[in-house]
């Protein structure tokens, strides 16, 4: 399945970037309440629940800067639903402006309708819009009574957060509202460091859109991304289907520092479509899951794996791999040319020799790199 942004008729002004600081809070409040999904996110996870005062207390991969106190913790997780893999449409930015300050999509919160603040909460908590509809969710019984046994069939606080919001919408969302708030206080810290790298990413992002064009700029977003003529496209490998026409419905693009490994595409009827991709370190590179699968799967041939054992521990020529497995020399070429790649060799000349060696590191992160994969 996959996402399309059909660019047919659509220019540079319908695909525009900006930072939205609400995106990025519940981004990093969905990397704190499933950590195990985000293997760089797990130190970070832990230094919020640290002693500050005994010291133990990083953005991708470093300590955390900030604190979270224990009812705050508790609070953080009871909504946890709302940032879960389906994220609640309005913790997006509602319309295709960037650069807001929080308060100002807090409101855009506030200022829904109810009935639609309750549908689109139903839909988090349920954790798709794919089913039935929860238009009428607060005044027809049937979707009430659907809402509720979804829930319930997911978890307990899945079903205790539909029924306050069926019992209280409105006290609900300022319970919401002011648990939003608490957290981008206490995260304020770690969310100023990741506003300065999502700032620097927003400079090329514009650049790259005026320069390369909006298509090619998105499909340069994400490894599983493809961009396509006759007719004009970016697909995005997802596991729902959607067509976006760029032409009538904007798209604002979100850099993420903590949004790693995942990349959203919201594109639900009457709002912008969001696209927000993670921001990766300087250096790092985020596989997709094809270049993981091909790595996984050029490992399994036993002729490479000898290969494999071998200059795992030191660099060796082809002719030596040849003597040392029992293969002839074109057998080595073809298995090495193989494992060059999938990125899982370097080679190192000296004169007409080639020195062939096991990239070590590219080896030791595809548990990691599996696991983002699977859950991007």
């Amino acid at each position: 399945m996959s996402v399309v942004l059909s660019l047919a008729g659509a220019g540079p002004a319908h695909v525009l970037a900006g930072a939205s600081q609400l995106a990025e809070l519940t981004a990093a409040l969905h990397a704190y309440t499933e950590a195990e999904h985000h293997p760089w996110a797990m130190r970070w996870a832990r230094g919020l629940e640290a002693d500050p005062d005994r010291g133990d207390t990083s953005v991708q991969g470093t300590a955390s800067a900030s604190t979270l106190t224990p009812k705050l913790r508790r609070r953080i997780r009871e909504w946890a639903p709302l940032w879960a893999s389906y994220r609640a449409r309005y913790l997006l930015p509602l319309n295709a402006a960037g650069d807001r300050v929080l308060t100002e999509e807090l409101a855009d919160i506030e200022s829904l309708p109810l009935p639609l603040f309750a549908e689109l909460t139903g839909y988090a908590i349920r954790g798709g819009n794919s089913g039935a509809p929860l238009n009428r969710v607060l005044r027809d019984e049937g979707q009430r009574a659907g809402l509720l046994a979804a829930t319930e069939r997911r978890s307990t606080a899945r079903a205790e957060l539909a029924r306050r919001l069926l019992d209280a919408p409105d006290a609900l969302r300022a319970d919401l509202l002011d648990l939003l708030t608490g957290a981008a206080l206490a995260l304020e810290p770690d969310l100023t460091r990741a506003e300065r790298a999502i700032a620097a990413q927003l400079t090329r992002l514009r650049m790259s859109i005026e320069h390369d064009g909006p298509g090619r700029t998105l499909a340069g977003l994400d490894p599983s991304a493809s961009y396509r003529d006759e007719p004009p496209r970016v697909v995005f490998d997802k596991f729902h289907h959607g067509i976006v026409n760029v032409a009538t419905t904007p798209v604002l693009v979100v850099p993420s520092a903590f949004g790693r490994p995942h990349l959203l595409v919201k594109h639900e009827p009457g709002f912008a479509a969001v696209v927000q991709y993670p921001v990766l370190v300087e250096g790092d590179d985020q596989p997709g899951y094809a270049v993981v699968h091909r790595r996984l799967e050029v490992l399994c041939d036993p002729g490479r794996q000898r290969i494999v054992r071998a200059i795992a521990r030191e660099p060796l020529t082809p002719s030596d791999l040849a003597d040392r497995g029992g293969m002839s020399l074109p057998q080595v070429s073809r298995h090495l040319a193989r494992l060059r790649e999938a990125g899982l060799v370097t080679v190192e000349r000296d004169g007409r020799r080639a020195y062939y060696q096991l990239n070590l590191e590219r080896v030791r992160r595809m548990g990691d790199d599996l696991l983002t994969a699977l859950f991007h």
